[in-house]
């Protein structure tokens, strides 16, 4: 009996000190540290989708992103100072990314390898706001054995969608589109997270699916789970539940998540486009912007979101309004307390919009 109380009181005790060793931090901008990123390498547009690290040292950075309808791989000596960059991927006729094909965020496997989610699109001849083309979007897998010098694109779409191009949804966008990528805590899942455009029943909101990693550190991604109403994965195609969604007249749009060891949480950056305020003829910005949240295991996003910028969320309008969008966090240390918020802003989008950086760092609280 007494063995037993002990081990009893020897749990506790781990389990104690294992949430005593957990930080409490609130993340903090700073917006006096805003710099340019790249731009001058002579594109446009960009970043355009999720931004993917390839590497990040003391002395050299490469990451990837989409500009204008492909993908470039940007390098240099630190995000202040990107000095080339090199197409990977352009769109391909008689593809599901026939008009666009937009490589970001990655991940690496147990042997270094790099799967990249794409954001890719099949225009149909209609336009949305702000005279862009319309499109169908689909999540397509880029992998990339050589350090990104090249990818490999599935001929496939990576999330199976319940409706096709031919559905008509009575707007200019639909599809599924804008992923993000991240491993699990504990690296037996891949989540990705990305845009719903299929509307019907809903806004343009946040949703998620996710696929297992073998024992050898390898992600299978032959078999999607989908997230169901009851927040259980199912193999069965079904459309995959909203998990951050915009409140009122808003939607939630363009996640960036990764698992943020320094608070053993994870956390997303995403845009919130607030189409009520442009709407009712709002001359600027109050709730549109880019928010971050938290989560303590990647599902449910309960708590409160904090708003990190404000301006307008989408080109609305082509020569009208300024606007920021396509967040990311990359991180300056292993122990991922500071790094950069990066993000893509401009005037107006006939001006064309360009990639920013601001420093951020998680404070310790009391």
């Amino acid at each position: 009996m007494k063995l037993i109380q002990y081990l009893i009181c020897l749990c506790l005790l781990l389990i104690s000190c294992e949430r005593s060793n957990k930080i409490i931090a609130d993340f903090d901008l700073d917006t006096a540290s805003e710099f340019p990123v790249g731009q001058n390498l002579g594109l446009n547009y960009f970043n355009d989708i999720t931004v993917g690290v390839i590497s990040n040292s003391a002395n050299e950075i490469k990451i990837i992103t989409a500009a204008n309808t492909g993908s470039y791989v940007f390098s240099g000596t630190s995000l202040l100072n990107l000095t080339e960059r090199t197409e990977v991927a352009s769109p391909v006729p008689n593809t599901f990314y026939s008009d666009y094909i937009g490589l970001g965020q990655l991940i690496k496997d147990s042997e270094g390898k790099i799967y990249s989610v794409f954001h890719s699109e099949a225009h149909d001849g209609t336009t949305l706001p702000g005279n862009i083309p319309g499109f169908y979007a689909s999540i397509g897998l880029g992998v990339s054995t050589d350090e990104g010098l090249s990818f490999q694109l599935n001929p496939m779409p990576l999330v199976e969608n319940i409706y096709d191009i031919n559905y008509d949804n009575g707007f200019g966008d639909g599809g599924l589109g804008e992923p993000s990528i991240t491993y699990s805590k504990d690296k037996t899942e891949v989540f990705i997270y990305y845009v719903d455009h299929n509307r019907s029943g809903r806004g343009v909101n946040i949703s998620m699916s996710k696929f297992d990693v073998d024992q050898n550190g390898r992600p299978d991604f032959l078999t999607c789970y989908y997230l169901n109403d009851s927040n259980e994965f199912t193999t069965n195609l079904i459309r995959s539940k909203e998990v951050v969604a915009g409140d009122g007249y808003s939607d939630a749009i363009f996640p960036h998540v990764t698992y943020n060891a320094y608070i053993d949480k994870y956390v997303m950056v995403y845009s919130l486009n607030h189409y009520g305020e442009y709407n009712n003829g709002a001359q600027s910005a109050v709730l549109s912007g880019i928010y971050y949240r938290e989560s303590i295991d990647g599902i449910n996003w309960t708590e409160e979101p904090k708003k990190l910028l404000t301006d307008w969320s989408i080109p609305f309008s082509f020569d009208n309004h300024s606007f920021i969008w396509h967040p990311n966090l990359i991180y300056l240390n292993d122990s991922q307390s500071e790094g950069h918020l990066v993000y893509s802003k401009a005037s107006t989008l006939q001006a064309g919009h360009k990639m920013w950086a601001i420093k951020f760092n998680y404070r310790p609280t009391e």
